[in-house]
């Protein structure tokens, strides 16, 4: 996966649903979320998406790339996410992808909260 596709799939993340998260979630991925949320995975992230609201904009700002071995990117990301209903959410993050034989998936994700 080169980079610019790698920006492009976390930002679907962020932005779509269910189908989306089917698609590119592997399914032993582990995310983890600041309170209440907590941790998460497989089918229960999916599940939990059911109904719920996604953001309208995400902008993501300190992109940085580490690819620690063949088949295995990491992204880290400073991340604003818009809702026309809330006030912006802020958090440091980090998803690791693999290719896993059939295609590159999200084995984790992880959010630290900004103020």
């Amino acid at each position: 996966m080169d980079d610019a596709h790698a920006w492009e799939t976390e930002q679907r993340l962020w932005l779509e649903g269910p189908d989306t998260y089917r698609k590119l979630l592997d399914k032993q991925c582990i995310m983890a979320f600041p309170a209440p949320v907590g941790l998460m995975q497989g089918p229960s992230i999916i599940d939990s998406l059911e109904g719920a609201p996604r953001w309208d904009r995400v902008v993501m700002t300190d992109r940085t790339i580490g690819r620690p071995a063949h088949g295995c990117l990491v992204l880290a990301y400073r991340a604003e996410g818009h809702r026309a209903d809330r006030k912006p959410y802020a958090a440091y993050c980090t998803s690791t992808y693999c290719d896993t034989g059939v295609g590159w998936k999200l084995v984790q994700h992880q959010q630290a909260a900004i103020g």
